[in-house]
């Protein structure tokens, strides 16, 4: 590979990297299917998943008239 292809090379791939202009731009839907997989609620209705963590003594009991998570002490919930 010629010196001024290696120079190119690296200037695009330094052009990709400035998290400054990011080339995508994750702007989460405003309904989200939310699933509990362990201690973190993951949102599986967007482009890309994501999550938030609620920790081991929590636990989705449902999704309320907004969308949003139920969640309870796990102690409180029969069967846990």
């Amino acid at each position: 590979m010629k010196q001024s292809e290696k120079k190119q090379e690296n200037k695009e791939l330094k052009e990709i990297l400035n998290f400054d202009k990011p080339n995508f731009v994750f702007a989460p839907k405003g309904n989200h299917e939310w699933r509990q997989r362990g201690p973190y609620l993951v949102c599986m209705s967007c482009e890309i998943q994501h999550a938030v963590w609620i920790g081991m003594d929590k636990i989705m009991v449902g999704i309320d008239k907004k969308g949003q998570p139920i969640l309870k002490k796990r102690a409180s919930v029969k069967g846990f």
